[in-house]
């Protein structure tokens, strides 16, 4: 008979444990945004407005891509390195050891330019991860999170070249982190749900291969752009979606990962704090799919067309009588007023999506971004969101791996 040493058995008997704790993770990402903290007054976000005990990841967004050297680099140094933006965000582990930070680097403002250059060869490539690694080591960040918007496409500055170059650079970097010896470290992308982009920009299954996650945009599906009323999240199709926005939905357009080769456990479902909305042709023909003359009128704060936070929507809701009815297809809330017309999420219509995320067990959710949610509680408790998704999902906190390997030591050495 075999035997084995009492140290292999209890490692292995807790390392075992730890890949079910892996495989049963539920994940609540949550985004800070580094421009939040120039707005004026009490909507100016600092990072100690951050509700950790209502995350199990925070990310911090963003950062660019130095289109000259195609080094990693700040894009508010204002606020990230003479305001100490960097340091005190490393320092919410403080409170919370098994949080986990995550740099995001692109954005929508970051255009496709400098990431076209930078994928564009080994040399530039390479330059590029290795300019990561070193500031993912000074700054504390456990992942980072690629948002390029989008590879590929033309109108932003792509071609089609970026498709497998973007492979190569996500497949690339975490080699990279493993040969850095941070193979503990995540890689994760965001990508779309428009299959027109994906069909110019990703290779679906082999990126899914070789990232750790795949953040799935859930929102911007529709807005003022379309020439009529909408919101921009639905669930489902509805009988007014034709051509291509009938499979432009949450549950279509997770589908198509799947579909195309993505785990569902690698899939990271992504939901807005923030409403899209509309100027009505007729104030009178008000509901969804009415025709609309543009975006609507900026928030107070955002100072935005066609796009408030839900602290404004609420607080603007609070104030004055809004028409608020539902999308019982989308899924999702909508209300008008005058020829002022909102699309937006609230805690019944992310409660649906989360458990769309349940039944499909995907990796998690992320919110974007924590600025937008009524976090002063001027309609009512603070983080009414945030607050919502975390007591609907029950998202699970990860144990440090090497945490995790050492007790397994300890425990092996002492019994």
């Amino acid at each position: 008979m075999l035997t084995y040493p009492i140290t292999r058995v209890v490692l292995g008997a807790l390392l075992l444990g730890t890949s079910l704790i892996l495989a049963e993770e539920r994940r609540l990402v949550c985004y800070f945004t580094n421009w939040s903290p120039d707005r004026a007054g009490e909507y100016s976000y600092q990072i100690s407005d951050i509700p950790v005990e209502l995350c199990t990841h925070v990310t911090y967004a963003f950062v660019a891509v130095d289109e000259n050297s195609f080094q990693i680099k700040s894009a508010n140094p204002k606020f990230d390195i003479l305001q100490d933006g960097f340091k005190k965000f490393s320092e919410l582990k403080a409170s919370i050891p098994d949080l986990r930070l995550s740099v995001a680097v692109g954005g929508w403002g970051h255009g496709g330019d400098a990431f076209h250059k930078m994928v564009s060869s080994l040399d530039a490539r390479q330059t590029f991860i290795s300019s990561v690694i070193q500031f993912m080591r000074r700054h504390s960040f456990d992942g980072i999170e690629i948002v390029w918007l989008w590879p590929g496409s033309p109108d932003r500055g792509g071609t089609e070249s970026d498709k497998d170059n973007f492979y190569l650079l996500v497949d690339e970097m975490k080699r990279g982190f493993e040969n850095a010896d941070r193979s503990n470290w995540e890689v994760a992308i965001q990508v779309p749900l428009d299959r027109w982009r994906i069909q110019q920009g990703y290779h679906q299954s082999r990126l899914c291969q070789a990232a750790d996650f795949i953040y799935v945009a859930g929102y911007d599906l529709r807005g003022s752009w379309n020439g009529f009323t909408d919101v921009h999240s639905p669930l489902g199709n509805r009988p007014h979606d034709s051509d291509y926005l009938r499979d432009l939905t949450v549950k279509g357009g997770v589908q198509h990962w799947i579909d195309s080769g993505c785990p569902a456990n690698k899939l990271v479902l992504g939901v807005a704090l923030f409403g899209r909305t509309h100027t009505l042709t007729d104030s009178n023909a008000n509901g969804l799919a009415a025709p609309s003359s543009g975006p609507g009128s900026p928030g107070p704060y955002t100072a935005e067309a066609g796009y408030r936070g839900y602290f404004e929507i609420c607080a603007d809701m609070k104030e004055s009588r809004w028409n608020v009815e539902w999308d019982s297809l989308g899924m999702c809330p909508y209300a008008h007023k005058g020829d002022q017309w909102i699309g937006y999420e609230n805690a019944y219509s992310l409660e649906d999506k989360v458990i769309f995320v349940q039944t499909l067990k995907l990796a998690g959710i992320y919110a974007f971004s924590l600025d937008l949610d009524d976090y002063r509680g001027k309609c009512g408790n603070t983080h009414p969101l945030m607050k919502a998704l975390w007591n609907a999902y029950k998202p699970t906190r990860q144990q440090n791996a090497d945490d995790q390997f050492s007790f397994a030591l300890f425990r092996g050495r002492n019994s």
